[in-house]
C-alpha cells in the first residue's frame, strides 16, 4: 500500500512540471499526418516554439491543457506501477528465489515482472490518456486537431461513454498497454540495474538516482518512441457510430502506414518532447519513490 501511495504521490507531483512539454510532444506528433515530409506545412517547428506559439495563439495557460486528465492518469498508472512492481516483486522472490548469491535480480525475471505491471496499470488508466491527448490537440494551429471538442474531464468522459459506450473509453488500450509494457520492461529494470553496478563507483545516493534516471530515460525514449506516435494518431483518429476506427486499425498498422506515408522519421516525431517529458517525469517520479520508500524503511527501523 505505501508503494502504491508514493507511486501515485509521485505521479500527480511530476505532471504538474512535465505537462507543457508532454503537450509540445502530442502536437509535434500528430502534425503532417500520413504526408510526406516537405510536403506540409508545418504549425510548429520544435518543443519551444510548439509552447511559445500555442501561448500566443491560445494564451498562456493553454500549456497546461488536458492537466486534469494527465493528473488522473499519473496518479492510477504510476501508482498502480510502481505499487504493483515492488508488491509482485517481492512475492516472486519469496516463491521463485529470484535474487542470486549477490543480490541481483535476474534479469529476464525484472523484465516481464516489469512489462506485466506495465501492461495492467496502462489498461486500468487508458482513457484518461486518451481524454489528455485529445484536450491537447484541440486547436486551430494543426490541421488534424480538432477532431474532438470537450470543454474538460467530465465532459469528455460523458460524451464518449453516450456516444460509444465502455469500448469509446478504452479505445487504444492494447497500444497503451504495449507502450507502457514495453517502458516498463526498459525504465525500471535499466534504473534498478545502474544503480545495482553504479553503487560501487558512485556513493552519493542522489546523484546515482540521476544517473540511473537519465540512463532509463534514454532508453525508455528511442525504443518506445514509434508506439508513442501510434499511441497519439489512434487516440485522435475519428470512429464510426460502432467505435470502430476508420484509419489506424491498431499498433502496427498504424506503424506501418506512417513509415510508408512519412518515412523512417514520421515515426520519430515529437522526440525531442517525449525526451523533456520523460526525463523529469522518470527523474523526479523514481527520486521521490525512492525518497518516499527510504523514510517508510527508516521508520520501520
Amino acid at each position: 500500500m505505501d508503494a502504491l501511495l508514493n507511486g501515485s504521490i509521485a505521479g500527480a507531483t511530476t505532471v504538474l512540471i512535465t505537462n507543457p512539454f508532454d503537450l509540445a510532444k502530442t502536437r509535434l506528433q500528430a502534425q503532417g499526418e500520413l504526408v510526406a515530409e516537405g510536403h506540409y506545412k508545418r504549425a510548429y517547428s520544435g518543443v519551444i516554439n510548439t509552447l511559445i506559439k500555442t501561448s500566443q495563439s491560445e494564451g498562456i495557460l493553454a500549456v497546461q491543457k488536458g492537466l486534469q486528465a494527465a493528473i488522473v492518469f499519473q496518479i492510477i498508472m504510476n501508482g498502480l506501477r510502481f505499487g504493483t512492481y515492488e508488491i509482485v516483486k517481492d512475492i516472486a522472490n519469496e516463491q521463485f528465489h529470484l535474487y542470486n548469491s549477490h543480490g541481483y535480480i535476474k534479469v529476464l525475471s525484472n523484465i516481464g515482472i516489469s512489462a506485466g505491471v506495465g501492461c495492467f496499470s496502462a489498461f486500468v488508466s487508458s482513457p484518461f490518456n486518451m481524454i489528455k491527448t485529445r484536450l491537447m490537440l484541440q486547436t486551430k494551429d494543426l490541421p488534424c486537431g480538432n477532431r474532438y471538442h470537450y470543454s474538460g474531464l467530465i465532459d469528455a468522459i460523458s460524451q464518449i461513454f453516450k456516444t460509444e459506450g465502455l469500448k469509446g473509453l478504452y479505445a487504444g488500450s492494447s497500444i497503451m498497454a504495449l507502450r507502457t509494457g514495453l517502458g516498463s520492461a526498459i525504465q525500471l529494470p535499466v534504473f534498478d540495474f545502474t544503480k545495482e553496478h553504479g553503487k560501487q563507483w558512485i556513493k552519493n545516493q542522489t546523484e546515482l538516482n540521476m544517473i540511473a534516471s537519465a540512463n532509463a530515460t534514454l532508453w525508455l525514449c528511442l525504443l518506445t518512441c514509434p508506439v508513442e506516435v501510434a499511441l497519439t494518431r489512434y487516440f485522435n483518429q475519428q470512429f464510426d457510430n460502432h467505435g470502430n476506427p476508420t484509419v489506424y486499425q491498431g499498433c502496427f498498422h498504424a506503424i506501418k502506414i506512417i513509415f510508408k506515408s512519412e518515412g523512417f522519421l514520421g515515426l520519430y516525431k515529437g522526440l525531442g518532447g517525449l525526451f523533456f517529458r520523460s526525463g523529469p517525469q522518470s527523474f523526479i517520479s523514481l527520486l521521490i519513490v525512492n525518497q518516499l520508500n527510504s523514510l517508510r524503511n527508516q521508520k520501520k527501523q
